[in-house]
């Protein structure tokens, strides 16, 4: 069975797109990690597989799918082949911390059921569609700017924080 279409939260009318991606049956996590698939140089079907249970908070309410997809796409991009590599695991320490302290200070939580709160008490009655996802849109759009911001950081610097080789 063929997959619905992805179109990554790139470029212009990101919340159209997670709009869309959300109808076709993507959760957060895998729009967030899916969106940056190219960057990663990881396969879309495999990041799809990996993201798929952590939507709605690992179903729990628990982290924000939004931040595990960044999680993954940091980890994929950052992460050294050996733990014994010191260096490069303060580097994605460095770029985890920094995308989690900026998420959660435009948000405040990266925890699902606290975000999706927030969100109900603000959320304007007639916006349409579920609650779920109208709330969660905007913490997709969010996402993709902040982590395609840090990854642009990231390739503007020189020295010790170049990529690591992503082996598939």
């Amino acid at each position: 069975m063929m997959e619905p279409a992805f179109t990554p939260l790139r470029g212009e009318d990101r919340e159209a797109k997670a709009r869309a991606n959300k109808a076709a049956g993507y959760r957060c996590s895998q729009q967030i990690s899916c969106s940056f698939a190219e960057e990663v140089g990881e396969d879309m079907e495999r990041l799809i597989r990996l993201g798929m249970p952590f939507g709605s908070g690992m179903g729990r309410g628990q982290v924000c799918g939004c931040v595990v997809g960044a999680m993954l796409v940091l980890g994929l991009r950052f992460a050294p082949p050996s733990v014994a590599d010191k260096a490069a695991r303060k580097v994605l320490t460095r770029k985890q911390n920094a995308f989690l302290q900026a998420f959660e200070a435009r948000h405040g939580s990266i925890i699902c059921r606290e975000l999706t709160s927030h969100a109900r008490q603000s959320a304007p009655a007639e916006a349409g569609g579920s609650f779920f996802t109208n709330s969660c849109i905007g913490l997709m759009v969010s996402a993709s700017h902040l982590l395609e911001d840090l990854l642009q950081e990231e390739a503007a610097t020189s020295g010790t924080e170049q990529p690591q080789e992503v082996s598939a």
